[in-house]
């Protein structure tokens, strides 16, 4: 789907977010800037959080209390996968919390069966291109989510 400005990019931000339950993973692809910070921001708002989000970029992982709790992880830092791993990234996407990855790529076989990807894609400086798939059925369950909101837009 094409998104034009900032205010669509949070308006399926905010509309995902309201549909996401325990478990629910996303993993976030795409180069700087292109929008996956802002997404998650605007998720967490749509999740009920009253937490200011910020970039999980030197933390890798910011937790967001709610219910659920909402895990933004960037992932872009890691040297590798091992690392992820060894803290303790695989427990937390398991233990019921909603999570958010940013640069999910590089933490391809650490991921769990059922997840949602979007790839946020440049087109120009106002707008991007996000499409999204689903892995397992509740990732498939999620893909179609984003295609209603895609075809309600239209």
């Amino acid at each position: 789907m094409i998104l034009k400005g900032v205010n669509a990019t949070q308006e399926l931000g905010r509309f995902l977010g309201a549909t996401l339950e325990p478990y629910d993973v996303l993993a976030l692809n795409g180069d700087l800037g292109t929008g996956k910070t802002t997404f998650v921001k605007a998720l967490a708002e749509g999740m009920g959080l009253d937490s200011e989000v910020t970039s999980a970029t030197f933390t890798i992982v910011n937790i967001y209390e709610g219910d659920p709790s909402l895990y933004h992880f960037d992932v872009y830092r890691l040297k590798d996968e091992e690392e992820f791993f060894e803290m303790g990234g695989e427990e937390l996407l398991d233990d019921g919390s909603v999570c958010a990855i940013e640069w999910a790529d590089r933490i391809g076989e650490s991921l769990p069966e059922e997840y949602l990807i979007l790839n946020f894609e440049r087109i120009d400086e106002t707008t991007r291109r996000i499409t999204a798939k689903g892995v397992g059925s509740r990732g498939e369950v999620l893909e179609k989510e984003v295609m209603a909101y895609e075809n309600s837009r239209i």
